[in-house]
């Protein structure tokens, strides 16, 4: 089997398992949980403390020893923290479940994409990233829908099965996954030296070089803006917008119905994007492009006085959004040197954590003193450091072309 292939098979099943658990999940919080809007954010909290504790030092054991048992771990883990959230709708118990589900994450996130830039050809990288990124969003749709289906029986069910796909995702990548190109380092020096050493390394590119300075604001800010919508959005839609009144539906259904519309256009959105990317420098045109419209999205999702307007904002917010995460990691690794690729991903995985972190923080604190359009309000603006950020590296980038 192609790596491309396996790379492809991984990324659209994670799709697939995540938007059915987050799907069931997030409405599972609400109805059965009951949880309030601060103890929504704080379960977003704990996943990016886990993130943030984790996320280099999982990177740097990925460069070090493998991508391949790096990715294969998280698997697991995954798929044990999101099946400890359905034993009981219990605040603290949700919390766990998701520092172990953070813990998971951070395997994954600089070793998979790290790996497959070393098993296939540069000039093939960004087309690999954004092909994998809209299976994701086609097989995403599935398990939204498979989410809608299983969840009248039982919410709960949905996250089982969810979960039980990334069990059976790491016995596939077990079996097919190859790591054909990957240097292992071989010496006698004390692996904790090694760890130091490879740490250092990163940081020392990142401080160096001039587009990973201003990446560095960037992920600041895309994680400091996140944490308010992405822990409140089926609160707003279901409650404060009235969907549930205005559909008439199971609210399961309801949060399926958006989250599928959501993929199908971040599906095509991809296909744009994959067309006009050209030119380096185009890449961050469309970052620009993309961080504009989800300011936009906020701003409508918040303060559009007819439900149905509100909600398109929300979607496309959404849509824009899915469209910046591989035009970002191509971004970074375009920028990267393979000895020390997951590190460097990992390490702004883990910036991305501390905003989100922050982030937790500060719209707890908003949604004491706002209410959940003033919240919005903040995550909108705090957007607009990286629209700048953007425009800077375009700049760079058409003077060094």
């Amino acid at each position: 089997m192609k790596q491309s292939t396996m790379y492809y098979i991984i990324r659209g099943l994670m799709g697939l398992s995540f938007h059915m658990i987050f799907t069931a999940a997030g409405l599972y919080r609400i109805d059965i949980a009951q949880l309030q809007i601060y103890q929504l954010i704080l379960i977003g909290t704990a996943l990016e403390i886990s993130i943030f504790i984790f996320e280099v030092p999982t990177g740097i054991i990925a460069d070090l020893k493998s991508r391949r048992l790096s990715v294969i771990i998280g698997m697991f883990v995954i798929g044990i923290g999101s099946l400890i959230e359905i034993f009981t709708p219990f605040f603290y118990l949700i919390f766990i479940s998701q520092l172990i589900l953070g813990f998971g994450i951070t395997f994954i996130s600089g070793a998979l994409d790290s790996w497959i830039s070393d098993e296939i050809r540069t000039d093939q990288l960004e087309h690999t990233i954004i092909t994998g990124s809209q299976l994701y969003a086609l097989l995403s749709i599935l398990g939204i829908v498979l989410a809608a289906i299983i969840g009248v029986i039982d919410i709960r069910l949905s996250i089982a099965v969810g979960s039980f796909i990334f069990f059976i995702l790491g016995f596939i990548s077990m079996i097919y996954m190859k790591e054909d190109h990957f240097i292992k380092h071989k010496s006698d020096t004390p692996f904790i030296k090694k760890y130091i050493g490879q740490l250092t390394k990163g940081f020392s590119h990142i401080k160096n070089h001039k587009t990973l300075r201003i990446m560095f604001v960037i992920m600041l800010f895309y994680g400091l803006y996140s944490e308010g919508i992405d822990r409140t959005y089926e609160l707003h839609i279901l409650d404060h917008l009235n969907f549930r009144i205005l559909w008439d539906l199971p609210p399961i259904w309801i949060l399926s119905i958006v989250n599928a519309s959501v993929a199908i256009l971040g599906y095509i959105s991809l296909f744009v994007v994959k067309k006009y990317l050209k030119k380096s420098h185009y890449i961050y045109l469309w970052a620009f492009n993309l961080t504009l419209m989800m300011v936009i999205g906020i701003l409508l999702f918040a303060y559009m006085p007819y439900a149905y307007f509100a909600l398109f904002g929300f979607i496309f917010f959404s849509v824009a959004r899915e469209g910046t995460y591989p035009l970002l990691n191509t971004i970074l690794l375009k920028n990267s040197p393979s000895n020390i690729k997951a590190t460097v991903l990992s390490s702004f995985g883990q910036l991305d954590a501390i905003g989100q972190l922050l982030s937790g923080g500060l719209m707890v604190l908003m949604s004491l003193w706002l209410n959940i359009k003033g919240v919005y309000l903040v995550t909108a603006l705090l957007l607009m450091i990286p629209i700048l950020g953007f425009i800077n590296l375009r700049n760079i980038a058409i003077k060094d072309s």
